[in-house]
């Protein structure tokens, strides 16, 4: 009788258990197709009630694998990788090498995205030698293509062409053994082997590969690979001079590009339409296409959630380069000549500039470095010696302080400042001149009468220095700060907006945060 109920108690569990993974499954999906475009908020905490109610690492894997894959959506890689690391840890401890495979490849990814190639590179190792046990071989080999694939990605962002082949032309052995998805992975083969072969000045072979690409799209024609095949059929006829030839794949990529958020088509396609109208002399259109251009690196280094897809105007930009034909001959080399003087005079002013800002900048660290050695010395001669401190108290403005309160009690409050500056405190959003009394035992008044004396600013200045201070030392000392988006920067810094970190940042850098990185880039190479 007993072993009867514990059967019937086992076989509603399964029915309970299969009931609820059906419904996981329902809202998994549809949170990351559908309320993820249309309700990214909702969509995140959806993904965290999954977490929640996740009873094997299993679930807890695919649920973090949602958070991951919806911060990179919307641009903000450093969650992304913080989720993807957390399921990696989870997963590791089963024996499930599917899904660990699969979140070694999104870390992988993501890695290469941050230019972080060593980190890619070990992620992507790792996948492919987890997938080696997955038991289903049809599963396995479409992993392996995935991860090979990904690594000829690697390769060409690092200009290895012919190694980027060769991991292609190996990620196509394992596609074609899996069976899976077979024409879309197979398309995107060819253009890679496309763009390889175009890279190492191998047009012929290139235009080989860019049409088998296409032979594979015809189910999906709209999609953002086709989109690249066209812009490689258009460098193809470029460097061959078919001017007519390159218009035409460069209207047909266009087309696509105009309907594709994919920001690394948009940056391919502008890339190879300023070479065609530097090559036809159009002067206004390469003005254009750079602005263009201008835009979507900026949305490619922040990529902020609210993105906005901007076309070209080709109409009306056609009719004005038509007028501007109709003119004579004689005012258009006259015009093209003034052009290009002033653009030599302006290059050679800007790189004059340029060096003088550089130099300019190093002597800004060079500063700041001395500050902070300064401002360490005073720390430890507090800490060692506190008649040093009294002494120092005494110094400034002694008339003025003892009017305000003892010198003991000054002593007092600066030795609080110098412990909370030591801390991260001040990058609580919640930092006050109230709250900031507390911590230090006294009353506003006080405070911001040391804060003004010593400091020699108010309150909310103060603040503002010690968080720019803090990032500034974070892009200077860890590297990949620097490939952090701009809304991630000012979150770590403590500021609310990104906008208003950008200002503040300005205001004390006397440069925006992207010229500063940029600069520190470039004393670095």
């Amino acid at each position: 009788m007993k072993n009867a109920l514990l059967l019937v108690s086992l076989f509603f569990y399964s029915l309970s258990f299969s009931q609820d993974l059906e419904i996981y499954n329902k809202i998994y999906t549809k949170t990351y197709l559908e309320t993820a475009h249309t309700d990214f908020k909702s969509a995140l905490k959806t993904a965290d009630s999954l977490y929640t109610i996740s009873e094997t690492p299993l679930l807890k894997t695919r649920s973090l694998m949602l958070s991951a894959s919806l911060y990179k959506q919307s641009g903000e890689v450093k969650k992304s990788v913080d989720y993807a690391l957390q399921s990696a840890e989870i997963i590791g401890q089963t024996d499930n090498y599917s899904w660990q495979a699969k979140v070694y490849g999104f870390l992988g990814t993501q890695y290469r995205l941050l230019q972080l190639h060593d980190y890619s590179k070990k992620y992507l190792d790792k996948a492919l030698e987890i997938s080696d046990k997955i038991e289903n071989p049809k599963s396995a080999n479409n992993l392996k293509g995935l991860m090979f694939q990904e690594k000829a990605y690697n390769q060409i962002d690092q200009k290895k062409y012919k190694i980027a082949i060769q991991n292609v032309r190996q990620a196509q052995k394992h596609f074609n053994l899996a069976e899976a998805n077979l024409d879309f992975f197979t398309a995107n083969n060819e253009q890679l082997l496309g763009l390889s072969y175009y890279k190492l000045e191998d047009l012929d072979q290139s235009l080989i590969h860019y049409k088998k690409a296409l032979e594979f799209t015809k189910a999906d024609p709209e999609n953002f690979i086709v989109g690249l095949i066209y812009n490689g059929f258009a460098n193809i006829y470029i460097d061959r001079k078919d001017l007519k030839e390159a218009k035409k794949y460069l209207i047909l990529a266009e087309k696509i590009c105009n309907k594709s958020d994919y920001l690394a088509l948009k940056k391919e396609f502008n890339e190879t339409s300023t070479k065609f109208y530097t090559l036809t002399n159009d002067v206004e259109k390469v003005l254009i296409v750079q602005k263009k251009q201008d835009s979507v690196v900026e949305k490619i280094n922040l990529e902020t959630s609210d993105f906005i897809n901007k076309s070209f105007n080709s109409l009306e930009t056609t009719n004005k380069i038509s007028e501007e034909k109709n003119h004579t001959k004689t005012i258009i080399i006259v015009v093209c000549g003034l052009l290009f003087v002033l653009g030599a005079v302006y290059f050679i002013l800007s790189k004059r500039r340029h060096k003088r800002n550089l130099e300019d900048f190093k002597k800004l660290l060079k500063d700041l470095d001395e500050k902070l050695n300064e401002k360490n010395k005073y720390i430890s001669q507090l800490d060692s010696d506190k008649i040093k401190v009294s002494e120092a108290v005494s110094d400034c403005s002694k008339t003025e302080s003892s009017a305000m309160m003892n010198e003991e009690t000054e002593r007092k409050l600066l030795l609080k400042l110098q412990e909370f500056e030591a801390s991260t405190l001040f990058l609580e959003n919640t930092i006050s001149l109230s709250s900031l009394s507390t911590y230090c035992q006294t009353n506003s008044k006080y405070l911001s009468y040391i804060i003004n004396t010593y400091q020699k600013k108010d309150f909310n200045n103060y603040i503002n220095e010690l968080r720019i201070n803090y990032i500034v030392k974070k892009l200077k000392d860890f590297p990949i700060y620097r490939k952090y988006k701009m809304a991630v920067l000012s979150e770590e810094a403590g500021f609310s907006s990104q906008n208003k970190f950008s200002t503040v940042f300005k205001k004390i850098m006397t440069m925006s945060p992207s010229v500063f990185i940029a600069y520190l880039q470039e004393i670095e190479k």
